[in-house]
């Protein structure tokens, strides 16, 4: 091999090397595991961030339900009332002594009044407030359902990220073998020219199939680091995956189970015949309790004058309220309400079915990268056999140049297949955890 070429493949290799361990260096985070990813991610995501705001707030709307049963309350009303004009009455002259059919006029009233009201009042009967606490009550499980269904997608696209990772660290690691196996192909055949063994066209054809290799391990590093900072951004910090060598448990079945899309569409028609029911009873009579408790002073000096008394006034009561017959904006709402919950009917027994048909799926995906994977090992072990049995030939000068790298090319792509057959055993039983996860 001549010193330029000595002199690329070191500062390749050297630029990799410094390029993996200053990322290594400069991540927060690496994990060794999904099940360290997945826990990260189900901690301290924005999804779980919201999805626990949206609870809380969900039982918040709850616990003012509850306390809005009897709907109690007391309006408080204060006056200061300055009359810098009163009123002019007449009264017939009569009734101060004088002519029959003469009028006086005389002024009535205080100039300053200064009033207090309360008002202490609750519902008596009240059933559309019943009826919104278990509306209330509905909402939060449909928000806790929301949360479960939007963890799942985080957790699939995670799932899909982190696979995708695996599977380019392994075809970074084959890569790198290849081109290192390009690099010696070339060495062989530049000192069989140097010897007039091999024609410069060979020559040519290997440097060709070594420049292939590299680009091959350019763009899967390319396609890596993408693939890392999409999960970084995913932990909203830089992150990394330390797998190693691939291995895998698997089993020869795994049953998909999962239900979360199933009680979200659930718990979306109950919420709904709830807030039916509760704008059906808005029409109902409300039975409240009504009192006042009242404050007057009146002066001809000023507000609140203190050597007048304050004139006090109360009274306690029910009172009856119903809109009869109900109004045009409380019978729309029943009927839209109702419209709602009959769609969302309509799209509970659609998710039903699309459950089913999920499940069967992912079960049925599994299976499928199983007998891939099998598949894989097997085309994998006769294209190595084939690749020894024709180096030992292209050694012998028995095969030519072009038949050699023709069957590197498909040991290269065989190995790649089963590497990507091998993550994606991992992806499907990943994504049937996931599925199947409360």
């Amino acid at each position: 091999m001549d010193p330029s070429k000595f002199k690329t493949m070191k500062y390749i290799f050297i630029l990799y090397f410094i390029t993996t361990v200053s990322s290594l260096w400069g991540q927060n985070t690496v994990f060794h595991s999904w099940e360290e990813l997945c826990q990260f991610v189900q901690t301290q995501s924005v999804v779980e961030k919201v999805g626990n705001k949206q609870l809380e707030l969900a039982e918040l709307t709850e616990q003012a339900a509850v306390a809005n049963i009897f709907n109690p309350r007391i309006p408080l009303t204060g006056s200061a009332i300055n009359n810098t004009n009163l009123p002019v009455n007449f009264i017939p002259g009569e009734a101060f002594g004088g002519p029959a059919g003469s009028f006086r006029e005389i002024t009535l009233g205080q100039q300053y009044i200064t009033s207090f009201t309360a008002a202490p009042q609750f519902d008596i009967i009240n059933v559309a407030k019943w009826q919104d606490v278990k509306t209330a009550k509905a909402n939060k499980d449909l928000v806790k359902s929301e949360i479960a269904v939007n963890k799942k997608k985080l957790l699939e696209q995670a799932n899909g990220l982190y696979c995708n990772i695996l599977m380019y660290q392994q075809q970074e690691k084959i890569a790198i073998r290849f081109v290192q196996m390009a690099d010696s192909l070339v060495t062989i055949l530049k000192n069989k020219n140097q010897q007039g063994l091999a024609r410069i066209q060979e020559l040519n054809d290997a440097q060709v199939n070594w420049l292939q290799q590299q680009n091959l391990l350019r763009s899967v590093q390319s396609a890596l680091a993408n693939q890392l900072r999409s999960l970084s951004g995913i932990c909203q910090k830089e992150v990394g995956v330390e797998s190693g060598n691939v291995t895998m448990v698997w089993e020869d079945k795994a049953i998909s189970m999962g239900d979360a899309e199933l009680k979200k569409a659930m718990m979306q028609y109950q919420y709904a015949v709830l807030n039916q029911r509760s704008a059906f009873y808005d029409q109902l009579p409300v039975l409240a309790f009504q009192s006042s408790l009242a404050y007057q002073n009146n002066s001809n000096l000023k507000w609140a004058d203190p050597n007048n008394r304050w004139i006090y006034s109360s009274f306690i009561g029910m009172k009856l309220t119903w809109d009869f017959p109900t109004n045009a904006v409380k019978y729309t709402n029943v009927r839209s309400r109702k419209i709602n919950a009959e769609m969302l009917a309509l799209q509970l027994d659609e998710e039903k079915r699309n459950t089913i048909i999920r499940n069967q799926q992912a079960s049925a995906d599994y299976q499928k990268a199983l007998e891939d994977y099998k598949s894989a090992i097997e085309i994998l072990n006769l294209d190595r056999n084939s690749y020894f049995h024709s180096k030992e030939l292209f050694d012998k000068d028995v095969m030519s140049l072009y038949q050699f790298l023709q069957v590197q090319k498909k040991v290269l792509s065989s190995e790649i297949d089963c590497a990507n057959a091998q993550v994606n055993i991992i992806f499907q039983k990943n994504k049937i955890s996931i599925n199947n996860a409360d």
